[in-house]
């Protein structure tokens, strides 16, 4: 009896010191976070812990994460889960100058109510944020992306240094074309967001206070203005800059230059001025003018999602890239500059010369010599590092400038269709987005820019890649000629069917060709849809057997242990059964 009691006392004591410890003295250890990812990823970047560190005003970051909301998929529940953890390091790291409240609205309830206020996209559940600071405007990011995994750490940042700097940035436009009424829109959309400043076509000198150049096609700049652009930029201004082996917004323009293709050598790029790029995969429909069929244009491409950079602020929430008659950059072997593609063609694409796009026929031809390049072009890229200056011995009549500088930050695209509102209506596209993603970049302090995007590793397996991109290229190679056979054949019917004005029946029009016609749109889907399975069968057989590989594991692997402990079990007890015979 006074064993059990001594043992009972004993146990209640342990329970007491227990929960003593968890009230009291839980709270007073340190906050020990363990990262063992290979990446760090769930780890502030140093540059975002020392930029936190000097916040001076407190902010109020509001988390809107619907984790039970019907149709949020499980991996937007997993992404809200690594927003949770992200957002709790930026809490940490700031040392009380921020405060997270994390929220979980409810259907119909008060905090769905603000959310949607607010601005966020409750299209899949809401997954957004809400950041306030006291006495100043409220910044929201609508919704995170699992797409955006790799630039979280620098959308959060943002949010918060846009909270903290809330003036406009000044951006410093030259044109070597007129802008104001073909891209009207871009402009608008760009003076909302940016202290927008038209400088003088012939500037000795860019002003000190402008630290971010947008330059559109300098080729009709004069030599004045391009050592002035130079010597900016050397000096530390950073450019975003256009160029472009035929602008179709001013057809007049003189496409070479050679004292620019002098400057961008220096630099540490080059593009060729007599080459467009066009592109089998990306090719898109457009008009050829007012009132004219619709044809594959093969140097009007739409670039996807897959054509971009996944880790560049430029390419940030982008879906699709619309460029026309656009050029190709490559990189000299001898620069020392960093040179990151932003925007690139698929493998089916090609250089060909601008005099081949004369006349509109010769778009079916094209098309097809561009089947099997098998290599990416460049269209946008990002330069960073050491440059040097093309004018060693200055301007005439005035000593030399600045020779060289350790880093420079340059953002060059070749194409200068993308700004104008004649493509930008064509269809929906992310090319304005583009514009303001980079000027934004750009014009921000380097305590933000040099917040890194995460280049995580991918998850799929090569083989699988390589197989998809072999599948891709096979359909591709026997599926153009049935595509444009399509496209004239529904071209065709259009025009011999006429258009119902108004409610009501109509009779069946009987006539022979058309019939041949509706025969033909019937019969070229199915044989594409034919193509499309042979070239994709290999591929399927492999990831059914890889599937089933994988689901077949573990049921085998538990069989083996227990006909390995059975064998255990029965060896153990055949000598006992032997002893008592």
């Amino acid at each position: 009896m006074r064993s059990a009691l001594r043992t009972g006392m004993t146990l209640i004591v342990i329970s007491l010191l227990f929960l003593a410890f968890n009230l009291v003295w839980v709270k007073k250890l340190p906050d020990i976070h363990w990262d063992f990812s290979q990446e760090k990823i769930h780890t502030l970047s140093p540059p975002t812990q020392q930029w936190l560190a000097t916040l001076e005003n407190p902010v109020d970051l509001y988390y809107f994460n619907s984790i039970n909301a019907p149709q949020k998929s499980r991996t937007l529940r997993r992404y809200g889960q690594r927003v949770d953890d992200v957002l709790k390091a930026f809490e940490r790291a700031a040392e009380g100058m921020i405060n997270l409240h994390i929220i979980d609205p409810t259907p119909f309830s008060e905090d769905a109510y603000k959310a949607s206020l607010f601005g966020l996209d409750d299209s899949q559940g809401f997954l957004g944020l809400i950041g306030t600071r006291a006495g100043h405007g409220t910044q929201r990011i609508e919704r995170f992306s699992p797409d955006n995994e790799p630039l979280l750490e620098y959308e959060i940042s943002h949010l918060i240094y846009s909270l903290m700097h809330p003036e406009r940035p000044t951006v410093g436009l030259l044109s070597g074309l007129p802008l104001d009424e073909p891209a009207s829109q871009l402009l608008t959309q760009i003076r909302e967001h940016f202290n927008l400043v038209s400088l003088a076509l012939n500037i000795a000198q860019v002003p000190p206070s402008i630290g971010t150049l947008m330059v559109v096609q300098p080729r009709g700049l004069p030599e004045q203005t391009l050592y002035a652009i130079e010597q900016a930029v050397l000096k530390g201004s950073k450019l975003m800059i256009f160029i472009d082996p035929v602008s179709e917004m001013s057809a007049n323009l003189a496409s070479t230059d050679a004292i620019l293709d002098r400057v961008l050598g220096a630099w540490g790029i080059h593009m060729s001025t007599d080459k467009l790029l066009v592109d089998n995969l990306y090719a898109s429909s457009s008009p050829l003018g007012p009132e004219m069929p619709t044809v594959l244009h093969p140097a009007r491409l739409e670039l996807p999602r897959q054509a971009m950079s996944t880790d560049d602020i430029s390419t940030w929430n982008l879906n699709n890239v619309t460029v026309s008659s656009s050029g190709a950059l490559s990189q000299p072997l001898k620069s020392r500059t960093l040179f990151t593609p932003l925007l690139q063609s698929s493998r089916q694409s090609a250089l060909l010369d601008t005099e081949r796009f004369a006349s509109a026929t010769a778009f079916d031809s094209l098309v097809d010599e561009t089947s099997n390049s098998g290599q990416h072009h460049v269209i946008a890229a990002r330069l960073q590092g050491p440059a040097y200056s093309a004018f060693p011995d200055g301007l005439k009549g005035k000593p030399p400038g600045l020779q060289k500088a350790e880093q420079i930050e340059v953002v060059v695209i070749a194409d200068t269709d993308l700004l104008s509102d004649a493509i930008n209506n064509t269809g929906p596209n992310s090319n304005a987005q583009f514009v303001l993603n980079t000027l934004d970049n750009l014009s921000a302090a380097e305590t933000l820019r040099s917040i890194r995007p995460r280049a995580l590793n991918p998850t799929r397996l090569h083989v699988l890649d390589a197989m998809r991109e072999a599948a891709e290229k096979a359909y591709q190679e026997r599926a153009g000629e049935l595509e444009r056979r399509l496209e004239r054949t529904e071209q065709a019917w259009q025009q011999l069917t006429p258009q119902l004005a108004s409610l009501g029946t109509q009779a069946v029009d009987t006539n022979t060709q058309l019939q041949a016609l509706n025969k033909e749109r019937l019969r070229l889907p199915m044989e594409l849809q034919a193509l499309k399975t042979q070239a994709y069968a290999p591929l399927l057989r492999f990831e059914r057997n890889l599937k089933l590989l994988m689901i077949a594991t573990v049921p085998l692997l538990l069989c083996l242990i227990a006909w390995v402990l059975c064998l255990y079990q029965r060896r153990r007890r055949s000598p006992t059964v032997g002893i008592y015979h």
